[in-house]
């Protein structure tokens, strides 16, 4: 099974070569599925969502996203009374998506709040439905939001999502394997059990930085990452944006036991 985690597009702010780097880069490396992060824009206005929706499109692979805060209108009274209207009507009218395809199951979060828009929120009812949406057996389970569950050590003082305690804690009893996320626009990934004491299973945090904007941190390149199942063997490749192409870089492999996943 592979898999691309790709993330903080921000349309409005793209770099045209890098879309189309990243386009023609998701063809050849041909994953069974896209996860996408959000912030696909950064007004949330209608042509950028349109212009997302293209890419993701065009890659010709299935794609699965949520929403990011840049997703919300900041600008806009329909932040307060319709945050996910241009998002629903153009990306996908389920903001949280469950994929079961095969030996892989997904649970979508939508993290993003009108009033907490830098932060983010996961409710008592989202750990809930981590608990109902991802039970039974799979190959890979993998939990999706955009706001960060751990501190990456790019960004050691970002605030992390409120009520990531509460989800990860759901997502440990649920047996997921992959927490992915991205907000930050670093490439960082962790043993979640190292940082969060209690839980009772290891899980991997995987936070990629963004993808075609030119919103890049410093020491940072545009960036996407592939996570490549093989039995209990799972392979994370980080690809970067360099010399006009997507290359690999830093690759980790983790392996599985029954306690979870360790490097």
């Amino acid at each position: 099974m592979r898999l691309a985690h790709v993330t903080d597009l921000h349309f409005g702010s793209e770099e045209a070569a890098v879309v189309a780097g990243l386009r023609a880069d998701l063809i050849e490396q041909n994953p069974d599925r896209v996860l996408v992060g959000g912030d696909l824009t950064m007004r949330a206005r209608d042509d950028q969502f349109r212009a997302a929706r293209e890419l993701l499109d065009s890659a010709g692979r299935p794609w699965t996203c949520v929403p990011g805060n840049h997703d919300l209108p900041l600008d806009r009274l329909a932040r307060a009374t319709r945050p996910l209207d241009a998002y629903e009507r153009l990306v996908d009218a389920e903001a949280q998506p469950t994929v079961h395809d095969g030996g892989l199951r997904v649970l979508g979060l939508s993290t993003p709040r009108p009033y907490l828009w830098k932060g983010g929120l996961i409710d008592a009812g989202q750990a809930e439905l981590i608990g109902s949406a991802l039970a039974g057996a799979a190959d890979l389970k993998v939990l999706l939001l955009h706001h960060p569950v751990f501190h990456s050590p790019q960004r050691p003082h970002e605030t992390l999502v409120h009520g990531a305690g509460r989800a990860l804690q759901a997502a440990a009893e649920a047996g997921v394997d992959v927490v992915l996320c991205g907000h930050d626009h670093v490439a960082a990934q962790i043993d979640l059990a190292t940082v969060w004491p209690g839980l009772n299973r290891r899980m991997i945090g995987l936070m990629s930085g963004t993808a075609c904007s030119r919103r890049v941190r410093a020491g940072e390149s545009q960036s996407y990452t592939l996570l490549d199942l093989a039995g209990d063997r799972l392979s994370i490749i980080v690809r970067r944006w360099r010399d006009d192409a997507f290359h690999s870089s830093d690759v980790t492999v983790w392996h599985r036991s029954p306690g979870g996943w360790g490097p």
